[in-house]
């Protein structure tokens, strides 16, 4: 009797670790793609202020003075580390009126994890620059 109760005990214990074990592994999968979709949207929203859409003088690009003009120019597809992910952006300026420009792209679809980022930028118009913050919203495709 008691040699059955050390058998059943051990089989559940191994049916409790193994459980355990799955559960853990998808915490884990989980965990990694919520990094790697912070690290994308930190990546997009870099490349976005420091080349893409910073505003040249020259030969010199002003890095986090956005060109406006800039954006229609926009690709909003991503290709980074074999992932493909989407992104959104959105410019608020003179917080007085409360100024926004966009969005500008496709919209996050429901149910996908969304990372976002607001970062404080200068607009170039009209040969004038003023203060505002970018918005970038970034998914997985």
């Amino acid at each position: 009797m008691v040699r059955i109760f050390k058998s059943v005990l051990a089989v559940l214990l191994a049916i409790v670790f193994i459980a355990l074990l799955v559960s853990a592994y998808s915490q884990y999968q989980s965990v990694l793609l919520t990094a790697g979709l912070i690290d994308a949207a930190s990546t997009i929203t870099n490349d976005l202020v420091l080349n893409r859409l910073a505003h040249v003088e020259g030969f010199h690009a002003r890095e986090y003075v956005l060109d406006v003009e800039r954006i229609s120019s926009l690709d909003f597809k991503e290709e980074l580390g074999g992932d493909n992910f989407f992104f959104q952006i959105k410019l608020s300026y003179n917080p007085g009126a409360e100024m926004v420009l966009g969005p500008y792209g496709p919209s996050p679809p429901e149910g996908k994890p969304v990372s976002a980022l607001s970062v404080p930028v200068s607009l170039y118009q009209n040969g004038r620059l003023t203060y505002a913050k970018l918005e970038v919203k970034v998914w997985r495709a």
